[in-house]
């Protein structure tokens, strides 16, 4: 992983600095030029293991060395700077293992025992058993924290190597990349994913490079951007059929952006399949509706047709038969009309702000003239400035469908009511009619289900299509024997380009 500079700049420069400030400690006038020097060369030493990338895993050595230095100078185990020598082995074992540590414990040990045996040997008798005495103890440090850093660093990698072999058993792909789009981490599972040889590394490669055509764009994005949400992303391999990927990528401490994403292609395919049976199965109840609207009116025209031919009817007779030809042709009339305009695309090329209740005041007033709309009490209340954007001759229709349905439930009242939500608008439409039973209720919406006395059509199917197409929804609440509520929810128009008035 990589570090911020200053962060590197302390773990390799950190314990000839600790030395720096030691000397503080020292009596004035000690450890003269040849301290300043040591200390320097340590110093400079440390900084080009940073500034220079091949000396890098040389930091425990020169810390050692230059540690032993400045102890040896400065009087050996008794030295100021003498507990250095456990930071530097605690750091050897942490980051090398308790072998080198051990190795270097041991070394140390040796160096310490030369110098003070070469300063306790001008001091006297009791300055040697002082000075045994004082190196037996640090060697038994040194050796100590040396098995137990190596121990801390066993138990790290063990612990690397669990998440390592986690992340290479993952079906998932993991890639890991910095704030430039450089490559720090991929596992198996990404390179297969993508279609990569398994043999590949990629660390140290851009994103850039390794995606690099025009249509790997929004695949490079998705995992290079830290983003709040999973995104779906279709992605063309060089060889084969596109790919569906879930991806979802974070940052992390230090500027690391982690992308994991799976292979989706199957559940897509799967859900493209369910829908094309779905569609066919529409497809499949469609047309056996339309044959049966069809078949009874030719059945009557059939029946008609062959007593009009016998030439033996009385003429009032004659006249009932003609009746009934021309009522059921007109049927017929009927419903290949629904059925081309529910065919159709319900796609709006020219949207125009429509007033909700001058489009009601116009189904009333032109329903008003029907038979069975005599003594049908019609009340209205409509909210001002409840204008939505859409297909004037589609919301007229689903006005008027609806009304009729009402009427042709026998319904007595009628009321329509009209407000604005928030940014929507709502229109309930609701009547007393005879209702319907709760499995009707489920089917309303259907091509050819019969929600009144008369037959089914498209009457409802056709609203519901012109209503999904304006970007609104439609729901129905009715009780059998009590009446019918449909609700419809319509985007207000945010901008309006010209007010529709009555036709």
């Amino acid at each position: 992983m990589r570090q911020d500079r200053p962060l590197q700049f302390v773990m390799h420069s950190g314990i000839p600095l600790l030395a720096f400030g030691l000397t503080a400690m020292l009596p004035v006038g000690s450890g003269g030029w040849s301290l300043s020097l040591v200390l320097f060369a340590w110093a400079s030493a440390s900084l080009s293991t940073l500034l220079l990338p091949g000396l890098r895993f040389r930091t425990e050595s020169v810390d050692l060395v230059g540690a032993l230095a400045v102890v040896a100078l400065t009087g050996g185990v008794s030295s100021t700077f003498a507990p250095l020598l456990p930071i530097v082995i605690v750091i050897t074992g942490a980051r090398r293992g308790t072998g080198v540590s051990l190795i270097r414990a041991t070394i140390a040990t040796l160096v310490l025992a030369s110098a003070t045996t070469l300063i306790s040997s001008t001091a006297g008798a009791p300055a040697i058993e002082q000075g045994a005495a004082a190196l037996v103890a640090m060697a038994i440090a040194l050796h100590v924290v040396a098995w137990l850093s190596g121990r801390l660093n066993h138990s790290w990698r063990a612990l690397e190597e669990e998440h390592d072999s986690v992340i290479v058993a993952l079906e998932e792909g993991i890639i890991v990349t910095d704030a430039p789009g450089r490559v720090v981490r991929a596992n198996p599972a990404a390179r297969r994913l993508l279609e990569f040889p398994d043999g590949d590394d990629w660390r140290g490669q851009m994103l850039s490079d390794l995606f690099r055509r025009k249509t790997d764009e929004d695949l490079r994005d998705a995992l290079g951007e830290p983003r709040t949400a999973a995104s779906s992303i279709e992605w063309r391999p060089r060889e084969g059929a596109s790919k569906f990927f879930q991806i979802r990528t974070t940052e992390v401490d230090g500027g690391l952006r982690v992308a994991v994403f799976a292979d989706r292609t199957s559940q897509r395919r799967t859900l493209e399949v369910e829908a094309r049976l779905v569609h066919l199965e529409e497809l499949e109840q469609l047309a056996l509706g339309l044959a049966h609207e069809i078949r009874n009116p030719l059945a009557s025209l059939r029946g008609a047709a062959v007593e009009l031919a016998s030439g033996t009817l009385p003429p009032q007779q004659a006249e009932r038969m003609e009746a009934i030809v021309r009522r059921e042709s007109d049927r017929l009339d009927r419903t290949v009309d629904d059925f081309l305009e529910y065919s159709r695309s319900r796609r709006v090329e020219h949207s125009v702000a429509v007033n909700l209740a001058e489009v009601v005041e116009e189904v009333i007033e032109s329903v008003s003239g029907r038979q069975d709309a005599r003594g049908v009490q019609m009340t209205r209340q409509c909210q001002q400035g409840a204008v939505i954007l859409g297909d004037l001759d589609g919301l007229h229709q689903v006005v008027s469908n609806l009304t009729i349905n009402a009427l042709e439930a026998g319904a007595q009242k009628i009321g329509f009511v009209i407000a604005l939500q928030g940014d929507h608008v709502r229109l309930e439409i609701s009547d007393d009619g005879s209702g319907m039973t709760p499995e009707l209720q489920s089917r309303a919406f259907l091509p050819f289900v019969s929600t009144k006395t008369r037959e089914g059509g498209l009457g409802l199917a056709l609203v519901k299509k012109i209503v999904d197409s304006a970007a609104g929804w439609i729901e129905v609440e009715s009780l059998q024997g009590q009446g019918t509520t449909f609700l419809i929810t319509l985007p207000v128009a945010v901008s309006v380009p010209r007010k529709v008035g009555a036709r």
